[in-house]
This record gives structure tokens, sequence and C-alpha cells, in this order.
């Protein structure tokens, strides 16, 4: 996404239609370098990227709510309210952009500001003034052995003009917008390794450490299964104990300790046979054990890879807690109805364990979820439902999301997988079935519902 001046130019002339004549509303900080900035009675957002690999501004469509990281810049930027944007060009022919504001004090004084974005490479920054270009607030300060000093109440100077000799003769507008978006939600992505990759970090230091022990019980197994042999070797030794003499090394390939009797022989193997059986079976246990906390951690480590941030610190919050009763976040539910199960989820995070996790190597059971609309994952219990399991299972989904009507698809759970988000799925076929009126049944079955035990 490398700009030229020219190609910058264009931009800036595009977007001065959007721009001039609108109030900031909000500004976010996303990630740790970039910023959106939300304009009144403007659909699109204000974007400023100060990556010094691609420093870049944009125009972008997106519902994105969080939280902003705090911010010194953005507390400085919205303290007189919401400034109007009154003009936007480029400073000194160059690849600073400038945004001149006003804003109204509590004396109801006009006051103007400017806002300097600086889309250089490795120095990118933006730094609020007065209209003096006094520095209010930069980003990124400047020590004093800079050439530049860029601190608070100092007077802001534009960089050296660099010749630009980079040209773009392709440049596109439609393009680059798409690269915009591409860029976002890579920063989106960022975003959860600054605040999450502690998380992230602890997870996959688990799966590693679960899997390493797995595999060293696994070796145990499998050399106390080679051990079992020692029945047999203790049978053949008392079978035979009249040809075998104190002194002995060896008898038919079977070795001896030349000490021991033929029936201590027996014995010492039969002692090594019941120690692997022990061992085999402690080790059982202890692998089912370690084998779900396993696919727990493996599950975490999706959700902080895949999830969403409301589903990210709800797992957070659950994995905090100290309350032993407390059920893991990611449970699903379920109702019985005459000798069948219907598992649902009431959020991203319980429906992604439901049908990746819970049902992960299931063939014979069936998922539900209502057509291009957010729903529940649903799954019944059986490979063919009937059509009153399909109409009850149709019925509850709809309930669910507060509908009466509506289109439900179906179809086997090896039908699915994981799309790249959490609870998204890629379906290679399915039924679909229309739904015009819900069974009443369905209102009086969802009170019955529990949650799946851990």
């Amino acid at each position: 996404m490398r700009l030229s001046l020219a190609n910058l130019k264009e931009i800036i002339k595009k977007y001065q239609l959007t721009l001039v004549n609108k109030r900031i509303t909000d500004i976010v900080l996303v990630n740790s370098r970039l910023f959106l900035f939300t304009l009144k009675n403007e659909k699109k957002r204000f974007l400023v990227d100060l990556d010094n690999n691609n420093p870049h501004i944009g125009l972008i469509l997106t519902d994105y709510n969080e939280l902003s990281l705090p911010s010194e810049f953005i507390a400085k930027a919205l303290m007189k309210g919401t400034p109007l944007i009154t003009g936007i060009e480029l400073a000194n022919n160059d690849k600073v952009i400038k945004i001149t504001t006003t804003a109204t004090d509590a004396y109801y004084h006009h006051n103007k500001y400017y806002l300097y974005i600086e889309l250089i490479n490795a120095h990118a920054n933006m730094i609020l003034t007065d209209e003096n270009n006094k520095t209010i607030v930069a980003f990124y300060e400047t020590n004093l052995m800079s050439p530049r000093l860029i601190v608070k109440n100092n007077k802001y100077i534009l960089p050296d003009k660099k010749n630009d000799e980079y040209e773009n003769p392709n440049f596109k507008m439609k393009e680059y917008e798409e690269e915009v978006d591409k860029a976002f939600m890579l920063a989106l992505e960022k975003r959860k390794k600054e605040l999450y990759g502690p998380y992230l970090k602890k997870y996959k230091k688990k799966v590693k450490s679960l899997e390493k022990k797995i595999n060293k019980i696994n070796e145990s197994i499998e050399h106390a299964n080679d051990t079992l042999k020692y029945k047999e070797i203790g049978d053949t030794l008392l079978i035979s104990a009249g040809e075998i003499k104190k002194g002995d090394t060896s008898f038919q390939g079977i070795k001896l300790d030349p000490t021991k009797s033929a029936i201590e022989n027996a014995n010492m193997y039969f002692a090594k046979y019941k120690k692997a059986k022990r061992t085999i079976e402690t080790t059982d246990t202890i692998l089912r054990q370690i084998n779900q906390e396993l696919d727990d951690a493996r599950y975490y480590l999706d959700v902080f890879t895949y999830g969403q941030e409301d589903e990210i610190k709800l797992l957070i919050k659950n994995d905090n807690s100290n309350k032993k009763e407390t059920a893991p976040a990611y449970l699903p539910y379920y109702i019985n109805w005459q000798n069948v199960t219907y598992y649902f989820g009431h959020n991203a995070l319980e429906n992604d364990y439901l049908t990746f996790k819970m049902f992960k190597k299931s063939s014979d059971v069936t998922w539900l979820h209502i057509k291009d609309k957010p729903s529940a994952h649903l799954i019944i219990n059986k490979d063919k439902p009937t059509n009153q399991e399909l109409d009850i299972a149709c019925s509850l989904l709809l309930v669910k999301n507060k509908l009466n009507t509506g289109e439900i698809i179906y179809t086997s759970r090896k039908n699915l997988t994981r799309a790249n988000q959490l609870a998204k799925v890629n379906i290679l076929r399915y039924k679909s079935i229309t739904m015009h009126k819900v069974n009443p049944l369905a209102y009086d079955l969802l009170k019955r519902e529990k949650r799946v035990h851990g």
C-alpha cells in the first residue's frame, strides 16, 4: 500500500467531501498505532494508522464498538467537546496531512486547532496544536537530542520535505480502499495480541506441555503392554519348573536369575506383570483426565485466536473465577424430551464448543441453524430425526431468537467445518424447513433447559 505524494493528494481530494463540516464525536485507539474517528451523521469512520512500515489513512464502514485503549492523545483531542472539521489539506506539499478543526469552549469562544498526521515511513506521528501551532499533545514525543523537538507546549515545526521520487501511475482508489479494509482486519488481530498476548502464550504453553505429558504416558503404556508378556513367561517357568535348576541363567530363551529357583524366577516375572497391569490401569485414568485438560486448553486457545473481544472477556472472567461451583463459560445447554436430547448454545462460545468440541467427531447427529440470521447452534442426538423432532428443534431455535416464523437449515454434523471465526461454519450441503408457526411445546421445554456438565 505504498503511496506516492500524488496518490495522497488524490485521496485527500476525495476525502474532503466526507470529512469537511463533520464533527468528531469519538476517537478510539484500536491497537498501539491505529485510530478510528467517529463522525457525526456519517456511516464511515476516518482511520489513521501510524504503523511505521505502512502509515496510511482511510474511510471504512465498520460497526467496531470495542473500548479504546488508554490514550492521553484522545483525552486531549476531545477535551473541547466535539471538534468540527473545517478543512483538510497536505502541508508543505509533503506526506503530512493538516486537518483544521474548531471547537467551542465553556465561554462560547470559537477556538481553532490543527491536527497534523505525518505519514512518513519509520517516523509516523500525529500532533494536535492550537491555532498558533503550539503543541497540545503528540502521539509520539521526541527527546531533547532529536533534530526536531516534538513535546507539549513547544511550537510545532513541519518535518524537512524529502524528495518523493516514487510514482504509482496505476493507483486506483477502489483497490486502495480494499487494502485499507484488509489492513484494518490485521489491526484487529494485532489488538488481540496486544491485549491478550499473555493468555495466548499461557494456553499455547499449556497445550504443548499437556501434549508432551500425553506422549510420555503413551510411551509408559506401550512399555507396560510389552511387559504383559511376563505372565506367559511366569506360566512357562512354573510348568517347566522340574527342568530348571538353581544356577541356570536361561531357559528356552528366557533370562533367569541364577541365584533363584524356578519358582522364584516365575514369581519375579509375575511381579513384573502385575506392576505393568497396575501401570496401565492407573495411566489410563490419568490419560483420560489429561486429554480432557488438553481439549479444554485447545478450546481456550481457539477462542483467543478466533473469538471476538466480548467472548474472550467472558472466558477470562470465567477462567479467573475461584468459585468451584461456577460452570465453565463455554458449556452449552440441553433439553430431554421423549428420549431425544436437543443441545444448544446461548452465545458464540457455547455454540462453538457444542459444534466443534462436543460433537467434533460425531457423524450421527443433526445440526440446525436459522438461515441467514444469527442464532443458536442446535444439535439433535439423532442422524435421522422424525418430522416431529425437527418441528420441535426448529421451534426451539425460533423461540430463542424471538421469532415466530423463519427458514431453518439442517444437516449432518459431518457436513460442517469451522470458518475462520468463532462459531462460524462452512456447510458442505444442507436441507431447509420453512416454519410458519412455532410449536407451543417449545416454550414449555425451554423452561426445563439444563447446562451440560463439565
